[in-house]
């Protein structure tokens, strides 16, 4: 009866952390601000962005020409292109920080993901190999001992 729900508990143990992994990778890749520009930027279909002045990551998710560009004109500051990584890259983003004071607006000739603030926080924490390894070994590693402990190729005495 005890192996039972010392097995249970384990199982239950998993489901928690992978639930858990699960909001915390839902929460940052969902809570993200994309810009939909299929056609190009022009003055007609151009989404646009405010930068308020905090780091941003850009992310391609199409990376259809190797990687995104997009425009970025502060309010008081000099213009500058940004790039989202390249499709042959390892990252899955590229990290800006601000080099003007106040706003910007920016527009993008792909389809970009740009997160800010703490979607950006989470979404590194979440994509971090850390995070993904560790969680693995939080939810497996008691579900091992207790199958161990369950089919009896370990006693514990009383």
């Amino acid at each position: 009866m005890l192996r039972k729900a010392v097995l249970y508990l384990a199982i239950g143990w998993v489901v928690l952390v992978v639930a858990g992994f699960g909001v915390l990778y839902g929460a940052a890749t969902l809570n993200a601000t994309t810009l939909r520009s299929d056609r190009g930027v022009t003055e007609e279909n151009a989404d646009e962005y405010r930068w308020s002045g905090k780091t941003i990551a850009l992310t391609d998710n199409l990376r259809k020409n190797g990687w995104a560009s997009c425009d970025v004109v502060p309010d008081s500051g000099e213009r500058r292109d940004i790039r989202s990584p390249r499709d042959d890259s390892t990252v899955s983003y590229r990290q800006y920080q601000p080099w003007f004071s106040g706003t910007a607006t920016v527009t993008c000739d792909e389809r970009v993901t740009i997160r800010s603030g703490a979607t950006l926080t989470m979404y590194k924490l979440a994509t971090s190999r850390l995070v993904r390894f560790g969680s693995a070994a939080i939810a497996a590693i008691p579900l091992a001992l207790a199958l161990i402990w369950y089919y009896g190729l370990v006693r514990i005495r009383n």
